[in-house]
């Protein structure tokens, strides 16, 4: 049998028979609807609004800390609402619980939710300045009391948290600052005996004494020059008294500071005498009588030098101490002689003394390099101190910024109001998901009972079922008692 085709006017006839298959589910599903409604657990949502205050003094006098960003801001806003701290605080006096258990801080947990203003979003490039508490209950009243109470309660525990930290980091880097101030005067004084046991080889001192060899180089140098000189003097001094204990001519050139009018010994007037007879016989002839007058005295001098030789050697020497002249020479032989022993003896302590810098020049590096670990280990804790000084200051600063409550700080801007229609079940939401369900349902079961009906029901199906020609068809007859 050829399969028969749908009409449209099929759909039509089958909507009009099955009305009922149809129309019931929907009622039905409209009177579930209805009393899911009225008898399903309402929630009501209460919300507040917290902000970020401009604080009222300048961020970087404070020593402010770098500012999160708005993921992990609205993070540690959600992790210090949520914990047990605020959420027992908010139990107690709400009058959820005298003793709240984890159980209800779970449920209080679950019900609060934190957020963002609606025109605001977490990837704005601007910070957040203002968050959103919401909190979920049955009873409305409730739902404001403990949302507000939430907000409350969030913005004194974050004054307090940011006053107890403030408090705790003056209080930990005052304890750093004087167990470092103890470390930097246990090294100092170590570094003050090190230098103690070298001084005078400290590298700061290398310059001194480099200057004070060059010093003492220049003083060796003229000490030197000055020995030799008097030496010199002393040996020529020492001739001369040897020439005149010997009777020679040499003592003519000795320095003299007697009187003028000292006799000169027999020697020196031999000396002086042919000196003025040499000059003599340059201007006169042999006859002249100043030359036979000074021939006359150089002969009588020389036989009293001869006889003064044939003297003994005691007589000799003792007329001698009798001469000025001698004794000037012995004098001034004495003196030399002094003078060049101290000058030896400035040498040698000169001597000495370049030995002692040398010395300390040459033992620097060496001191250097050991007191290099104990000057290191100074200066970083030095440094260290002088950090952790000026970071105690500003840490008190913040301190005192918090405990007077001029710096950032939360504050509730929008507090919560009655909430007058629940959040859940939304009665339109619930309407229209019991109607398209009605409406599947009846749809459903008017396709079922039209598909397990095998009557006949009109003549097409009559003629197409048979394979009849229908030679007419009867109206409806409607029953009796019908109204026309």
């Amino acid at each position: 049998m050829e399969e028969t085709p749908v009409h449209a006017l099929d759909y039509l006839s089958m909507v009009r028979r099955r009305a009922r298959w149809l129309i019931v589910p929907i009622v039905a599903s409209i009177g579930v609807g209805l009393l899911l409604v009225q008898f399903l657990p309402k929630e009501y949502t209460a919300s507040t609004t917290i902000a970020v205050l401009t604080p009222s003094v300048a961020p970087g006098l404070v020593g402010a800390p770098t500012p999160l960003d708005n993921s992990e801001r609205i993070r540690a806003v959600s992790q210090q609402l949520l914990s047990p701290r605020v959420l027992t605080r908010v139990a107690k006096e709400t009058g959820l619980s005298a003793s709240p258990d984890d159980a209800l801080l779970a449920r209080l947990r679950k019900a609060v939710t934190i957020s963002v203003p609606v025109s605001v979003t977490t990837d704005d490039p601007k910070r957040l300045d203002s968050f959103v508490i919401s909190y979920v209950d049955s009873d409305p009243a409730r739902a404001q009391r403990v949302a507000n109470r939430l907000a409350v309660a969030f913005v004194d525990d974050s004054s307090q948290v940011r006053q107890q930290r403030a408090e705790y980091t003056s209080s930990f880097i005052s304890g750093e600052l004087a167990a470092s101030q103890m470390r930097l005067g246990d090294l100092q004084a170590k570094l003050r005996r090190a230098k103690e046991s070298h001084i005078g080889q400290l590298p700061e001192q290398t310059p001194a004494n480099l200057q004070t060899l060059s010093g003492l180089r220049q003083q060796i140098d003229s000490n030197s020059t000055a020995l030799r000189g008097e030496q010199d003097r002393l040996t020529m001094i020492e001739r001369q008294l040897e020439s005149v204990v010997q009777g020679g001519s040499d003592v003519v050139g000795a320095p003299r500071t007697g009187a003028a009018d000292v006799p000169l010994s027999a020697d020196a007037r031999i000396a002086a005498l042919e000196r003025e007879l040499s000059a003599a016989q340059l201007s006169y002839t042999a006859k002249h009588p100043e030359v036979i007058r000074l021939q006359g005295e150089l002969a009588t001098a020389k036989a009293d030098a001869a006889r003064d030789r044939q003297r003994p050697a005691s007589d000799r020497m003792a007329q001698l101490k009798m001469d000025p002249a001698y004794r000037q020479l012995a004098a001034d032989r004495e003196a030399a002689r002094l003078r060049t022993r101290e000058l030896e003896r400035v040498e040698a302590d000169l001597r000495r003394q370049i030995g002692v810098y040398q010395a300390r020049v040459e033992s620097a590096p060496m001191v250097e390099q050991e007191l290099a670990s104990v000057q290191r280990d100074y200066d970083l804790e030095k440094q260290q101190y002088v950090e952790l000084s000026s970071k105690l200051a500003t840490a008190g600063i913040a301190e005192n910024v918090e405990r007077t409550r001029t710096g950032e700080r939360f504050s509730v801007l929008y507090q919560a109001a009655f909430p007058t229609e629940p959040t859940r079940p939304v009665p339109l939401r619930v309407m229209l998901l019991s109607i398209v369900g009605g409406l599947f349902l009846g749809i459903g079961s008017m396709l079922g009972r039209e598909y397990f009906d095998r009557s006949i029901h009109d003549v097409r199906h009559l003629r197409d079922e048979f394979d009849l020609s229908v030679l007419g068809e009867v109206t409806h007859i409607r029953p009796a008692g019908a109204g026309a």
